[in-house]
């Protein structure tokens, strides 16, 4: 009984969340004097209008799956690794490197598990980094992991100007080998839905078994909730989070991956490959850092981020991650309000 009505409050402050969004949205928009009615039916056409539509917004939700999971083991064992953007181009970069410079001859049955190893291996060693800065020089996970996100975009812009160049005059890596490439399904004339979704949604499912059944998974439950508790109880919590980080990097890493063989094909001097590291955090949040909600808060978000591309108004597409802002502003809020009111009930 107290999980379905924790699960019914979780339910009805994400709700809230996406109503005080959508009313917040249309005000500004009227008060604009922009249709707001029709801009929000276009968005919404545009994200589910047509199967090409739903197959091209479950492709922008795919890495966002995987950066959200990296932000939410992280959070829920309380270590706040901000560092996903970093970790999923050290993930792309291994990928790259794998199927450009180093087995680019592979066969596919071989060349796919091999790369997303690779870029876990990459993102888990750029987590590495901060674990081991945190373990023996005390360097707080937050500062370390923001800091590493531009390393890691500015030794990407290293990389393809240098080791990882195509013959040419453009600052960009080769094309990766065609087996290298994730498949497709469910094709329609518009485009596909590329395998990396179910890779996401196997990851996901993993990490709720883990973490709902597992002695591991309760651990890191303790050690996020009350790490002083967990210590006494004999738990070693450092070690727990030190692990989960290199996890959290993994996954970030994979989504890197992902994004590469499913959809880019390639690095672009300058700019992210995935560009996804740091709304994992806002989708690990309105997911309420469970795997099942931050799959559907990613498939939400690959919506918001598609259909706004269908706006025919003159509506920049970024106001979708005004909307992304809103819904974690008022979940923070609502969260922190609940916490409040359990804690005075407790009291009582």
């Amino acid at each position: 009984m107290k999980f379905f009505r924790r699960l019914l409050t979780d339910l009805t402050l994400v709700a809230a969340a996406i109503a005080v969004a959508v009313l917040l949205l249309m005000a500004a928009l009227y008060l604009a004097h922009y249709p707001a009615h029709r801009i929000l039916g276009t968005w919404l056409n545009g994200a589910l209008g047509t199967r090409t539509d739903v197959l091209i917004s479950l492709n922008y939700a795919c890495p966002l799956i995987l950066t959200g999971l990296a932000a939410g083991v992280a959070f829920r064992s309380g270590v706040f690794n901000i560092g996903a953007e970093g970790q999923s181009i050290l993930g792309a970069i291994f990928t790259t490197a794998l199927a450009t410079r180093f087995l680019p001859a592979l066969p596919a049955p071989i060349a796919i598990p091999l790369a997303i190893v690779a870029a876990g291996i990459g993102g888990a060693a750029w987590a590495f980094i901060a674990a081991i800065l945190d373990r023996l020089r005390g360097v707080p996970i937050v500062l370390s992991t923001i800091l590493l996100n531009f390393i890691a975009l500015k030794f990407l812009g290293i990389l393809v100007e240098g080791p990882l160049k195509a013959v040419g005059p453009n600052p960009q890596s080769d094309t990766l080998p065609t087996a290298f490439f994730l498949p497709g399904f469910f094709a329609s004339a518009g485009g596909a839905l590329q395998g990396g979704f179910f890779i996401a949604l196997a990851i996901a499912a993993v990490c709720w078994v883990v973490q709902s059944r597992t002695t591991f998974g309760f651990e890191i439950l303790v050690t996020g909730l009350n790490p002083v508790a967990a210590q006494y109880a004999g738990m070693p919590v450092a070690a727990r989070q030190f692990a989960i980080m290199l996890w959290s990097g993994a996954f970030a890493g994979i989504a890197g991956a992902i994004q590469i063989m499913g959809v880019e094909g390639g690095h672009f001097l300058g700019t992210s490959p995935t560009s996804y590291g740091y709304a994992g955090i806002a989708v690990a949040l309105l997911g309420r850092l469970h795997p099942a909600g931050i799959v559907a808060a990613a498939i939400f978000f690959g919506m918001l981020d598609h259909g706004a591309t269908a706006i025919d108004f003159p509506l920049p597409p970024e106001v979708a991650d005004i909307v992304k802002g809103i819904l974690v502003l008022v979940i923070l809020v609502g969260t922190a309000a609940l916490a409040r009111r359990r804690l005075r009930v407790t009291q009582a």
